[in-house]
């Protein structure tokens, strides 16, 4: 049986998700060494300078954001789904005195509603695999809201979950990353995360909330976006994620 999805009922499970994890995303997941290098590495790519806009597609905490103002003198417009991971942000925009640099939206990642042309870098990290059935028609909004020559960033997991639930070639693809995902996790982090980690599995097992592509896929929605030029790495310490960049 393939699957089928509801977009209101899988946005639903997003929000669900992150709400539940806000107080303790930064204790989690952020302090994970291979987190911080694909967040590292997403800036890099992304080739920001000073005075550039760049838009923080799932900003969550505000981790990204962060790492962009600590690169270059830009501005950030942020967005999230979730209130109460962008609540965690606020605070920190608040106590690092950051008002007239960043900007927060509360705005779901496939309703981006902003001018054609408005950013110089659209970035997003382990947010657009959680988009169901409108990955293409997201990256095509993208593509408008950026400016001639602009970039448009992805850091996500190169793990294919299509398919059917009972096909055994993609269960293995699953397990194959989830092996290295939930080492890294208990050693790079502690028990919290390998336990969040570990209950995340299943999600990306059953798509509950989670629907990852590979690298190569998101390549390909690029071109057919139309991006002129694509290019990307795996991240040296976790080979099953990476960070692409694509050039309108």
């Amino acid at each position: 049986m393939k699957m089928k999805h509801n977009d209101k009922t899988n946005n639903h499970l997003a929000k669900a998700w992150f709400s539940d994890w806000a107080n303790e995303y930064d204790n989690t997941l952020g302090k994970l060494n291979r987190h911080h290098q694909l967040l590292d590495l997403a800036v890099r790519m992304s080739g920001v300078q000073d005075g550039y806009h760049v838009l923080d597609i799932g900003c969550g905490t505000g981790l990204l954001s962060l790492k962009f103002l600590s690169q270059a003198e830009c501005r950030i417009t942020a967005v999230d789904n979730s209130k109460k991971m962008m609540d965690v942000f606020r605070e920190k925009v608040r106590k690092l005195s950051l008002a007239d640099k960043v900007t927060l939206r509360h705005m779901d990642a496939s309703l981006l509603d902003f001018k054609p042309g408005t950013f110089h870098v659209a970035a997003s990290t382990v947010t657009l695999h959680h988009l169901a059935n409108n990955k293409l028609a997201a990256m095509r909004r993208i593509f408008r809201l950026l400016k001639p020559g602009g970039t448009f960033v992805l850091g996500d997991l190169d793990v294919d979950t299509s398919g059917r639930h009972t096909d055994v070639k993609r269960l293995k693809r699953i397990l194959a990353y989830l092996n290295e995902e939930l080492v890294l996790a208990l050693e790079d982090g502690d028990l919290d995360t390998f336990k969040r980690m570990y209950n995340n599995g299943r999600k990306h097992i059953l798509n509950e909330g989670e629907y990852c592509i590979s690298a190569g896929q998101w390549a390909q929605l690029c071109r057919k976006t139309g991006f002129k030029t694509v290019r990307w790495q795996p991240l040296p310490v976790m080979k099953k994620m990476f960070v692409l960049a694509a050039k309108k």
